[in-house]
């Protein structure tokens, strides 16, 4: 298994795309393009066709988890990148609930003007049918987070190296903290590929880098479940010195059960780290709180590919597996601001 290096420096990311530079594209789509550009596009559309393709023009994006903090940046990301890309984008209301996705997926599946689909499969068993129609019906289907039996691409974003590194950040702190010695909660997610992948490199990264440390489990992937699974923890064993989460959401329900449990924020001897960017756990990081690490895959590089892959399988130009990077966000790095600003400053 190759795991990305946590020592690497992180890259300076431009997390909120250029409104000028987007305007400017806006005003010269309503403009409209010289009659010679025009003739050129659709002789570009024409040659498409001869070969095969199809141009993706309108692509659907369905993310079910619509409550979770995450949620706003993507579709936000997604939504300016498109722009940029001259194609437009839509996004289905699926209000945490699979039957909710599952009926937006089918109504959605009549419209003509829809030509490819990418998908969070909350649950593969129900979905995978439904993307075999959109191929069928002709559409794109590019899965999202996860793989299907039925699918053109797969977007996905290092789950098990991105678990294994924030595992090796806590067991570094650990033996500089605690000899290596003490109690590990790690909140796993067993419901779904990208969880359980994730589960799997925080587990075996820790077991190899910590051996020292008692690990308890507990499933959660909300903030609510977080803040539940981790007070009955701490009901259990007050002293817990570590909280890893496969989910950042849960992992901020955890902040919330250790401060409510009296636990100070500047806590020397807590580590608290979770995967996914969210916006309350970097400005308490930012703070100088005990949320010591947050590992991400970069906002805008997601809502690219969102745009850019179906994009890409149209041109039948797409890789099978596009597997983006994850980065480890600490007090330290340059672009913890970038990651705030993104979620819409300090106040959430």
């Amino acid at each position: 298994m190759t795991h990305l290096d946590p020592t690497a420096p992180s890259r300076r990311r431009t997390l909120l795309l250029a409104t000028a530079l987007t305007a400017g594209m806006a005003l010269s789509a309503c403009s409209g393009p010289p009659e010679e550009e025009a003739s050129a596009a659709a002789g570009d559309d024409a040659s498409t066709e001869d070969q095969g393709q199809e141009k993706v023009d309108k692509i659907l994006f369905s993310y079910p988890f619509n409550a979770l903090p995450v949620y706003s940046i993507l579709t936000e990301q997604a939504k300016e990148y498109a722009a940029d890309r001259g194609v437009e984008v839509v996004f289905t209301n699926d209000n945490m609930d699979l039957g909710q996705q599952v009926s937006n997926l089918t109504t959605y599946l009549d419209d003509d003007s829809i030509d490819a689909a990418v998908v969070f499969p909350a649950d593969p068993a129900s979905l995978d049918p439904i993307a075999a129609q959109y191929m069928d019906a002709g559409k794109h289907w590019v899965t999202y987070g996860g793989d299907l039996e039925n699918q053109d691409a797969t977007l996905q974003f290092s789950f098990e190296e991105s678990g294994c590194m924030l595992a090796e950040d806590a067991a570094k702190w650990a033996g500089e903290t605690l000899d290596g010695e003490g109690t590990a909660l790690v909140l796993i997610d067993e419901t779904i590929q990208i969880g359980q992948e994730r589960t799997d490199g925080i587990l075996d990264c820790l077991e190899e880098s910590a051996p020292g440390l008692e690990v308890v489990t507990q499933q959660s992937v909300t903030p609510g479940d977080g803040l539940s699974a981790t007070n009955t923890v701490l009901a259990q064993n007050p002293d817990i010195d570590i909280v890893l989460s496969a989910s950042g959401d849960a992992a901020q329900g955890a902040y919330q059960a250790l401060v409510e449990s009296g636990r100070a924020t500047d806590d020397e001897n807590t580590y608290l780290g979770g995967l996914d960017g969210n916006g309350t756990l970097f400005a308490s990081m930012k703070e100088g709180s005990f949320v010591r690490g947050i590992v991400t895959a970069a906002f805008d590089e997601l809502g690219a590919q969102i745009i850019d892959l179906p994009i890409a399988v149209g041109e039948g130009e797409a890789e099978a597996v596009v597997d983006l990077p994850a980065y480890l966000v600490t007090a330290e790095s340059e672009d913890l601001d970038d990651y705030i600003e993104a979620f819409g400053g300090a106040e959430q």
